[in-house]
C-alpha cells in the first residue's frame, strides 16, 4: 500500500516521539509555548516579546529555524526530497509523465552546477524574452486575469510595473555598468533605464482609472506601441490572427502608457531589445534558488511548478487530508456563525440592502484545503506540463522552459471562445519567486485557500486541543475572512464582481469612522492588514469562548496537559504563529507590532493577564464586533 511505503517520510522529524497520542501532541504544543516564553518581558506592555522572546534562544526544536514558517516548510521539503530521490511510483499508471517531469526538473536543479553570467547571450533567453510580453514587457506589467465586473471572464490586464520591480532596473544597471561585462552600448542602455525610472516615478502616485477596451480600441487609445508584435509573441500566434479581435483589455495607468510612447521614440530598437535581454536575465537570477540544494530546489519548484508539487504531496505524502479538512471546516463554520452575529448586531447601522450584501458574501465564502483544482482526472494532471521539455542536466534551460510554460498556460484560455474561466481546473499559479505557505483569500473567488504546507505541527495538527486550533488557525482564518470585509475586499460581491453596494459601504461615514481607529498613533504599513489582524483575533476569541464572554465571571478549568496558563493559552498559541526572527517589513507591519496591536484591541486580554489599566471600550478598535452593553469595571490595583 503506497501510504504505508511513505510512512518513513520525515514529515515530523522534530518532536516525532512526542506527538503520537492525542494527549502528547497537546503536551508538545504546550511545551513549545513554554520554551518560547521570555518571562522577563511584560505581557501587558509587549506581549510578543513575552510569548516569543525565547524562540531562537534555547534548545527547543524550533531554535534552528528563522520562524515557524521555516519549520513547516522544512518538514514539507524533507518529505518531497525523499520522494524525488526515490523510485517510488516510477511506474505509476495515473500520472507517469507528470512524475517523470517533476523528477527530471529536480535532478537538474540539484545536480547541474553550471554557473552563468549576465554577458552570456544564450539564444534561449532571447526566445523567452519574446515569449513573455515581448521587448516592451520591461516597461509595463501584463498578466492574464479575470474581469473586475465578471469573475469568470478572462481578460488581459496592462499596468505600469509595481514599485517592487524597481529592484530589477537597479540590478540591470549594475550588470550594465560593471566593466567586466563590456556592454558596447552602455551609455544608451544606462540612459534608457534612468529615463524609464523617472517616468515611473512621475506616475507613481497616480490614482488611475481602469479602462475596458477591445483590441481595436487599445490601438486607438494608445497608438504607436507595437501591440500586434507584442501580442503575437506573447500568445505564439500570427500577428494578424483573428483571435485577437475577441480579446478584452483592462488598462490602467493610461497616461503612463502615452508618455511611454513618447519616450520610446528616442530609444533605438536594438537598445531596448538589449535591455529586455538584461531584464530577463535579472528575472532568471531572482527565480533560481540562491544556493541550489535538495530542499531549496523543492521550495523553488513549489513556486514555479505548483500544480506538480502539490499533486505529488497530496497523493503520496499527505496522510491527514480527510481529518484536517473536516476539522478546518468545523472551525470555518463556527467563525462564519460568529461573523453573522456581528452583522446582525449591525454596529455600523447599515441599511437592509447593505446587510443583505454582507450576509450573502459571508454565506457564499468557501474554504479550500490545498492549492489544487476540483478536476481530479488523471489525464488532466498527467498532461498539464506536456508541452515542457525538461532535461535532467541543464537547469537554466529548464528554468526558462518553466517560465515560458507558465506564460503559455496562463494565456491559453484567453484565446478560447468567450475566454471563460474553467472553474473546475482553476488553481492559483503562485508567484514565481516565493510560494505562499500561509492561508490567503481571493476576492474574485470569494475563497480562502489553506496551503498544505501550513497544516503541520507546530501550526496545526488535527489531534490538537481546540484551544490551540481555534486560537491560531481560528485567528488566521478569521484574518482571511476579514479581508472580504475591509475597504478593498468589500468592493467585491459574493461572486467576486465589483459592486456599487460594496462601494457605498466603504464610503459610508460609519465604516470610515470604524476603520479610523486601526490607523492608531502610528500608521500601519497596510491599513487593510491591520483591520484584518484586529477583527480576526476578535472573531476567533468569540467563536471559541462564546459571544461576549466575560473573563471575570467565566470559570476556566485547567486542561489536562496544562494547569498553569488556563485561558492564557489562547493568546499564547495565537502569538506562536508570529514567533521567530523579526523579518523586514513587506506588506505588513512587523510581527511584534501585529501581535501587540491585536491583543491590545481585545478587551478580554487585559483581564486575563491582570493588566493594571485595561482599555475602556471607546479606546478599543472594534470594526464589526458588537459594542459591549456596559463598560467593564476597572481592575483593582
Amino acid at each position: 500500500m503506497q501510504s504505508a511505503l511513505l510512512l518513513g517520510f520525515s514529515l515530523a522529524l522534530v518532536l516525532v516521539a512526542s506527538i503520537e497520542a492525542d494527549v502528547d501532541i497537546n503536551r508538545a504544543t504546550a511545551n513549545q509555548i513554554r520554551w518560547n516564553i521570555n518571562r522577563t518581558a511584560s505581557p501587558c506592555t509587549d506581549f510578543w516579546s513575552f510569548a516569543c522572546g525565547n524562540f531562537v534562544n534555547h534548545n527547543s526544536p524550533a531554535s534552528k529555524y528563522v520562524d515557524n514558517f521555516g519549520w513547516v516548510e522544512d518538514q514539507f521539503a524533507t518529505a518531497l526530497v525523499e520522494f524525488m530521490e526515490s523510485d517510488l511510483k516510477a511506474n505509476d499508471t495515473q500520472a507517469p509523465q507528470l512524475i517523470h517531469q517533476m523528477r527530471t526538473y529536480y535532478q537538474a536543479c540539484t545536480r547541474d552546477k553550471k554557473q552563468w553570467t549576465p554577458v552570456d547571450p544564450p539564444e534561449m533567453v532571447q526566445l523567452w524574452a519574446r515569449a513573455s510580453s515581448g521587448p516592451l514587457g520591461i516597461a509595463f506589467d501584463e498578466r492574464a486575469d479575470v474581469a473586475t465586473n465578471d469573475s469568470t471572464r478572462r481578460v488581459v490586464q496592462l499596468t505600469m510595473p509595481e514599485p517592487r520591480f524597481r529592484y530589477r532596473m537597479l540590478r540591470a544597471l549594475q550588470f550594465i555598468e560593471n566593466p567586466k561585462n563590456n556592454y558596447q552600448n552602455k551609455d544608451n542602455l544606462t540612459q534608457f533605464i534612468k529615463d524609464l525610472k523617472e517616468l515611473q516615478d512621475k506616475h507613481r502616485f497616480d490614482e488611475p482609472t481602469v479602462y475596458t477596451w477591445t483590441y481595436k480600441e487599445m490601438f486607438e487609445q494608445i497608438p504607436h506601441l507595437s501591440w500586434a508584435e507584442i501580442l503575437s509573441e506573447l500568445f505564439e500566434v500570427n500577428r494578424n490572427s483573428p483571435l485577437f479581435k475577441d480579446l478584452v483589455f483592462e488598462v490602467s495607468n493610461v497616461e503612463y502608457f502615452r508618455d511611454l510612447v513618447q519616450l520610446l521614440k528616442f530609444v533605438k530598437y536594438e537598445d531596448y531589445r538589449e535591455y529586455a535581454r538584461v531584464h530577463h536575465l535579472v528575472v532568471l537570477e531572482e527565480a533560481e534558488p540562491m544556493f541550489r540544494n535538495p530542499k531549496s530546489c523543492i521550495h523553488h519548484m513549489r513556486a514555479i511548478l505548483p500544480l506538480g508539487i502539490n499533486y505529488i504531496y497530496n497523493r503520496f505524502v499527505y496522510e491527514n487530508r480527510e481529518q484536517d479538512t473536516r476539522r478546518l471546516q468545523e472551525i470555518f463554520t463556527m467563525l462564519k456563525a460568529t461573523f453573522k452575529k456581528y452583522f446582525e448586531a449591525n454596529r455600523l447601522e447599515l441599511n437592509a440592502e447593505m446587510l443583505a450584501y454582507l450576509e450573502a458574501k459571508l454565506t457564499g465564502m468557501q474554504l479550500k484545503v490545498g492549492n489544487l483544482p476540483e478536476e481530479n482526472s488523471s489525464e488532466f494532471y498527467n498532461l498539464h506540463y506536456e508541452s515542457a521539455e525538461f532535461k535532467n542536466s541543464t537547469f537554466l534551460e529548464n528554468l526558462i522552459e518553466a517560465l515560458t510554460l507558465r506564460t503559455r498556460l496562463q494565456h491559453a484560455g484567453l484565446l478560447q471562445p468567450q475566454a471563460r474561466l474553467d472553474l473546475r481546473r482553476y488553481y492559483v499559479n503562485d508567484n514565481v519567486f516565493k510560494a505562499r505557505t500561509s492561508p490567503f483569500y481571493e476576492n474574485e473567488r470569494n475563497t480562502i485557500t489553506v496551503p498544505m504546507e501550513f497544516l503541520q505541527f507546530p501550526l496545526f495538527d488535527h489531534r490538537q486541543h481546540p484551544i490551540f486550533q481555534e486560537s491560531l488557525m481560528g485567528a488566521v482564518l478569521g484574518h482571511e475572512m476579514s479581508h472580504a470585509f475591509e475597504q478593498e475586499g468589500l468592493l467585491f460581491d459574493s461572486s467576486g464582481n465589483e459592486s456599487p453596494i460594496g462601494l457605498q459601504i466603504v464610503e459610508s461615514k460609519s465604516f470610515q469612522e470604524a476603520i479610523k481607529c486601526a490607523r492608531g498613533k502610528k500608521s500601519p504599513v497596510s491599513l487593510k492588514e491591520c483591520v484584518a489582524d484586529i477583527n480576526g483575533l476578535q472573531l476567533a476569541y468569540d467563536s471559541f469562548f462564546g459571544f461576549n464572554s466575560d473573563p471575570r465571571t467565566v470559570e476556566y478549568l485547567p486542561y489536562a496537559f496544562d494547569a498553569e496558563f488556563k485561558s492564557k493559552l489562547f493568546y499564547l498559541s495565537y502569538a506562536q504563529f508570529f514567533c521567530g526572527t523579526l523579518p523586514p517589513v513587506l506588506g505588513h507591519d512587523r510581527d511584534d507590532e501585529r501581535v501587540n496591536v491585536s491583543v491590545g484591541n481585545l478587551r478580554q486580554f487585559a483581564y486575563d493577564f491582570q493588566c493594571r489599566q485595561p482599555p475602556s471600550p471607546p479606546s478599543l478598535c472594534e470594526i464589526w464586533r458588537p459594542r459591549e452593553e456596559t463598560e467593564p469595571a476597572k481592575l483593582q490595583p
